[in-house]
């Protein structure tokens, strides 16, 4: 099993799509089980309920997929999610390789305020460039602290699939791995 992190816009579930067709494996995207299971979008429950209790929904969406997973699967973690200690714990006690996307600031920002021309859809911290890149820097200790790093600068979904497929090893060759 590999969980991708990294911080929002940095390519998890591009990656992720793409990693999992390159081995044949599942893929699940962590916050689009969210989305489906609450009935609402990630947005609506920060707003509505609060980044503590998103957290809380979101240690149990964690827990429930990987209780769940039978085969090989890539999971595209949120950009909070292995920032939690009861997340990173889960995601070790279960075997998955956890691969941090290292993405350029300025790319993730770009790729966040190009998501939607829309203010009300906007990932409100991509509203404040400042914000945005002091929340990064605050988190990039603990997502360096990831089983690998890929450095994404240049390069397509597809080719940091690859490199994460050739950094994993011959363990995540095909459909017939381990989860």
């Amino acid at each position: 099993m590999v969980a991708l992190t990294g911080f929002m816009g940095a390519g998890k579930t591009k990656v992720g799509r793409a990693l999992a067709a390159l081995l044949g494996w599942s893929f699940v995207d962590l916050d689009e089980e969210i989305e489906g299971r609450q009935k609402i979008p990630i947005g609506d429950i920060f707003r509505r309920h609060g980044e503590p209790r998103f957290r809380e929904i979101e240690t149990a969406a964690l827990r429930l997929i990987l209780e769940q997973v039978s085969a090989p699967t890539v999971i595209a973690l949120g950009g909070g999610t292995f920032l939690q200690a009861a997340n990173a714990e889960l995601l070790r006690g279960a075997g998955a390789q956890v691969v941090f996307l290292e993405t350029p600031i300025e790319e993730m920002l770009r790729r966040c305020r190009s998501q939607t021309a829309s203010a009300e859809n906007l990932r409100p911290l991509a509203a404040d460039a400042d914000a945005f890149r002091a929340l990064y820097e605050q988190r990039l200790p603990v997502y360096r602290k990831a089983d690998l790093t890929v450095d994404t600068a240049g390069k397509t979904a597809e080719e940091n699939a690859r490199e994460i497929a050739a950094k994993l090893g011959p363990g995540a060759d095909g459909p017939l791995s381990a989860a």
